[in-house]
């Protein structure tokens, strides 16, 4: 039976109908634009308010690890590496970093794809805490290490002391000084070369000059006399005291003290 011209309108009509119906439905539902710029403006707000928050919020600083905003005190001792030169007067730096590293015993780490020891010794999150370094290579080239030293450690000239022989100081004899030139110390040299400044610590023990027809090479690379080695021992002892107190006191007040105590 076929449909009447009225029937398929009718139903043509229907179906128009509540496809309209639809659609005025789904637009009843979205939200209106004001709406949608309304909510869009208070996601923004909400989201400014957090970066504003995380922004100014303090991270905790995790134990057993030093601020970044507090570099440490850097100690470095200078020597040459190997059995030949371990008892010569050239070898002092190593000398005192080999007392400070006995009690508790301690001993250096090489770091990971670099040429240069190193060792926490103290580790603090209120003050300064103290690291001991030392060369791989060789005494006229100790500044070599000191471009990834300064990397890692991010400290300045002022955080950095340096334990070295001094022949124009009688045997025994300590002087924390800060500043000055090489005085022909070639591992100074070396150093203020490569740090592009003078105005760090050393920590000098004196050796004493060289006696008549001896080089001043000879002298330093040399082991010393019996009455000088006991001499130079007791001078490590206190320069190893020295550089741990550290730990407790600034180091105008340990240079005070330890200047005073050699010089009365």
């Amino acid at each position: 039976m076929s449909e009447t011209p009225c029937t398929s309108v009718k139903s043509w009509f229907l179906k128009e109908l509540k496809s309209e119906l639809m659609q005025i439905q789904l637009w009843l539902l979205l939200p209106t634009p004001r709406l949608l710029l309304k909510r869009l403006k208070k996601k923004l707000k909400k989201a400014k308010l957090k970066k504003k928050v995380k922004k100014t919020a303090k991270r905790p600083v995790p134990k057993n690890r030093k601020s970044r905003s507090m570099p440490p005190f850097i100690i470095m001792g200078l020597g040459n590496p190997g059995p030949r030169y371990e008892l010569s007067r050239h070898n002092i730096g190593y000398h005192v970093t080999d007392l400070i590293m006995q009690k508790p015993p301690m001993r250096l780490r090489r770091r990971l794809f670099a040429s240069y020891f190193y060792l926490r010794l103290f580790n603090f999150t209120d003050r300064k805490s103290i690291v001991l370094i030392r060369s791989a290579g060789y005494m006229n080239n100790s500044g070599d290490i000191l471009p990834s030293v300064m990397r890692r450690y991010r400290f300045t000239p002022e955080d950095f002391i340096v334990i070295v022989d001094n022949i124009d100081l009688p045997p025994g004899v300590c002087r924390l000084k800060k500043g000055g030139g090489d005085a022909g110390h070639n591992g100074l040299k070396s150093l203020i070369s490569r740090m592009g400044s003078s105005d760090f610590y050393r920590l000098y023990i004196g050796v004493g000059r060289p006696a008549a027809g001896v080089s001043v090479v000879d002298h330093v690379l040399g082991n010393p006399e019996a009455d000088d080695s006991r001499k130079i021992l007791q001078a490590c002892v206190r320069a190893a005291d020295a550089i741990k107190s550290l730990a407790d006191k600034p180091v105008s007040r340990v240079m005070e003290e330890l200047n005073r105590r050699e010089y009365s």
